[in-house]
């Protein structure tokens, strides 16, 4: 009884663990872009994952085939690097509060793709809890001070993420589900790190001074890749391995209030509709995983 007390604890302390991590990228990206542009910030991020995974790619490339490269390069395309971009992008025009808000959207289009791409069975109870989410979602895109609608069209940025991390869902699903996790996301970083390289000699990276001034903008770039990119990938893979993906995913639950939380620490205008909105697309999220159950 103990042992399974102990084991509890140490689940719910993991996703709380996690819930933070990539509940403080937001603000990570936001400190990032001070000094760096918004495609030097989202490659650094890839960058420094890649670096992490090298040790681990080494020693399980020979568990990996050549017919999973292309695989890879989708995953990491979806998954990874483009987001990371988008979000980047996103960042020089959002609060990092509401980019965190607006994250909690990927559960939907991860339901929508599978069920318009991948013959995911449709649930019609999960009818409600889709249209819930969507008010929810389109709440934080035109909520404005007080009870004003005012359009935002670059949260938009950060819908086109979450569109591409449904997508990545079910291409690591179906195309990677025959690998060890630890495997598959190393050999996805291997294939966009240099791609992120890439990026970072193009826009002039490696000719701007690592001074004292860009100092804490390089490391925020280069902790969102160790952190929210490669350890928390590993965090979540072994929550799952510890319990199961459903109860992994209600980490979506607690990540926007960490958003939230920093963009209040550091100062951010959050209006009351968006904190309200975040609750009824929460609402929605949680509307369909009861409905899966």
């Amino acid at each position: 009884m103990p042992e399974n007390k102990k084991s509890t604890l140490i689940i719910f302390l993991s996703i709380l663990a996690l819930a933070l991590i990539w509940g403080s990228s937001f603000i990570l990206v936001k400190k990032s872009l001070v000094h760096y542009s918004a495609l030097q910030v989202g490659a650094l991020r890839i960058c420094s994952a890649s670096l992490f995974f090298f040790p681990i790619f080494l020693k399980r490339f020979k568990y990996m085939e050549k017919k999973h490269t292309s695989s890879f390069l989708l995953a990491g395309l979806t998954g990874n690097l483009i987001p990371a971009m988008l979000f980047a992008i996103a960042g020089q025009h959002l609060s990092s509060a509401l980019s965190g808000m607006l994250n909690a959207f990927t559960p939907l289009f991860t339901l929508f793709i599978g069920i318009a791409f991948f013959a995911q069975p449709f649930i019609w109870k999960q009818m409600t809890g889709i249209l819930v989410g969507l008010a929810g979602c389109l709440g934080l895109l035109f909520a404005g001070q007080g009870l004003n609608i005012d359009f935002n069209i670059h949260g938009l940025w950060v819908v086109l993420a979450t569109f591409l991390y449904g997508i990545n869902m079910h291409i690591v699903k179906t195309r990677l589900s025959d690998m060890h996790p630890l495997t598959s996301t190393a050999g996805i970083f291997m294939v966009i790190g240099p791609l992120a390289l890439g990026v970072l000699i193009y826009t002039g990276f490696f000719s701007l001074p690592l001074d004292q001034e860009h100092l804490w903008s390089f490391i925020a770039a280069m902790a969102l890749g160790l952190f929210g990119s490669a350890i928390g990938m590993l965090a979540f893979n072994q929550i799952i391995k510890w319990t199961s993906a459903i109860i992994a995913s209600s980490v979506t639950y607690m990540i926007p209030i960490v958003a939230l939380g920093w963009g209040f620490v550091d100062g951010e205008a959050i209006y009351m509709l968006q904190v309200a909105s975040m609750f009824v697309l929460l609402a929605g999220i949680y509307l369909v995983n009861k409905s899966k159950n």
